[in-house]
């Protein structure tokens, strides 16, 4: 069974200068499910969370552009696992024939993609179980992260991340 979910945002998790990425279940108890992420996705988010137009597309607006010129339509996100501390998810989208064509991803471009397009973010029971914390409604102390992550966001470099392997 999953959970909807909705994008809280992205934060900066204090004194370790992570970013993480915010999942609220839609429905009570609220559980958060905080997920770390790299500053590039972060930076993502927060673009299309802020709807903000850059010059040139972002690499989540152009695979959004391509989606729709090969005429599928995302459907929905399933974030789908938490295995050895690595998260998982899966992008739904369908096919211009009507199939549904399923895609693993990192949560974090899967996410991307949904604040662009509005597709709904669910996440597995079992997961929200295992990883998700009730959070304490603290408006002043969110505010506060939001713009330390802005600061880290201006600030970030791809060098402060290394290569992928």
């Amino acid at each position: 069974m999953t959970i909807e979910m909705e994008l809280v945002g992205v934060r900066i998790q204090v004194p370790t200068n992570a970013p993480i990425m915010l999942l609220r279940e839609r429905s009570e108890p609220n559980r958060v499910v905080p997920i770390y992420i790299g500053g590039p996705e972060a930076h993502a988010i927060d673009l299309a969370i802020s709807e903000v137009e850059t010059e040139r597309p972002m690499t989540h607006d152009l695979f959004v552009e391509t989606i729709d010129q090969l005429g599928a339509t995302p459907e929905q996100v399933v974030i789908t696992e938490l295995r050895d501390r690595t998260f998982y998810a899966d992008l739904y989208l369908r096919s211009g024939v009507g199939d549904v064509v399923v895609i693993s991803a990192r949560p974090s471009d899967a996410v991307a993609l949904a604040a662009r397009t509005g597709m709904p973010i669910f996440a597995e029971e079992a997961l929200v179980d295992e990883a998700g914390i009730i959070e304490e409604d603290d408006a002043d102390e969110t505010e506060e992260m939001v713009e330390e992550l802005r600061k880290f966001l201006d600030n970030v470099t791809p060098e402060d991340f290394g290569s992928e392997s």
